[in-house]
């Protein structure tokens, strides 16, 4: 007898328990990893929470002690101490060094400012001093690279070499200076001031006041003229010169403190014949 056949979108019992258990399961896992997740994002929230805290803490600390370091001549250790008092409030691991560097390096007296943090929360600033080589012009210094400052006060330049130019002429200057007094000094002569014109020209003052003027150009061969006609015939009487011009060919004009007129003396050949 034939087996009647089975309707195809009936399901048998046995397959309910299946699919329920299968259900429950799938149900149980979601829950796990959302709570998993749910651990994770909590866990995270808990950290940042704790970092910016931390962060807070951190800012909130001083600034415990500003050390001053340097051999301080000129410089005024209050006046330091109140330019960097502003920047103490943000806390030590904010401090913005630069511009505290930036306001030390406005005082005229300050060439540089080293700054360093130390441990425990205490700021370091090395100072160091200008040094300043001449006086420029009537009222400011030239440091050792030729930068010109202007210190406040008076500022007294002892035995410092005057030096005077168009603006911008500090370095050419100073590199003048530093050839013409070593040639001068073969001769134990000593360059006390330098000044070179708007137009270009140089003038120098010596030792006992004398004025040498060289003109704008030719200036170390005027110069030489100059020490080998001093050597032979001015040197001793040169007290009683007050100018020497040197801006002839061939020789120097000399005017006298004793005498309104000028002397004229030729050294091309004639010098040259006396060996």
């Amino acid at each position: 007898m034939a087996k009647p056949r089975q309707n195809r979108f009936l399901k048998s019992e046995g397959s309910k328990p299946e699919r329920r258990k299968s259900a429950r399961g799938e149900s149980r896992v979601a829950w796990r990893g959302l709570a998993l997740r749910m651990v994770l994002l909590s866990g995270v929230l808990a950290l940042a929470y704790g970092a910016l805290a931390l962060n807070d803490r951190i800012n909130a600390i001083a600034v415990e002690r500003v050390v001053f370091a340097g051999d301080l001549q000129h410089v005024n250790r209050d006046v330091l101490v109140k330019k960097v008092t502003p920047f103490l409030s943000v806390g030590y691991l904010n401090l913005d060094l630069d511009a505290i560097r930036a306001e030390l390096q406005e005082e005229p007296w300050v060439f540089r400012a080293d700054l360093q943090r130390q441990w425990p929360w205490e700021l370091k600033v090395t100072i160091v001093e200008q040094r300043p080589i001449a006086i420029w012009g009537e009222s400011q210094l030239l440091n050792h690279r030729a930068e010109v400052f202007t210190p406040p006060g008076v500022f007294d330049g002892g035995d410092l070499p005057h030096l005077q130019g168009p603006e911008g002429s500090a370095i050419e200057v100073m590199r003048q200076f530093r050839l013409m007094s070593q040639l001068l000094g073969q001769e134990n002569l000593r360059l006390e001031r330098l000044k070179m014109t708007s137009q270009g020209s140089w003038i120098l003052s010596l030792n006992e006041g004398v004025e040498l003027v060289l003109g704008r150009d030719q200036l170390l061969e005027k110069l030489r003229r100059f020490a080998l006609v001093y050597r032979r015939e001015l040197a001793p009487e040169f007290d009683r010169i007050a100018r020497i011009d040197s801006r002839y060919i061939n020789g120097l004009a000399v005017a006298w403190l004793d005498e309104p007129r000028k002397k004229k003396l030729t050294q091309s050949l004639a010098l040259s014949q006396r060996g």
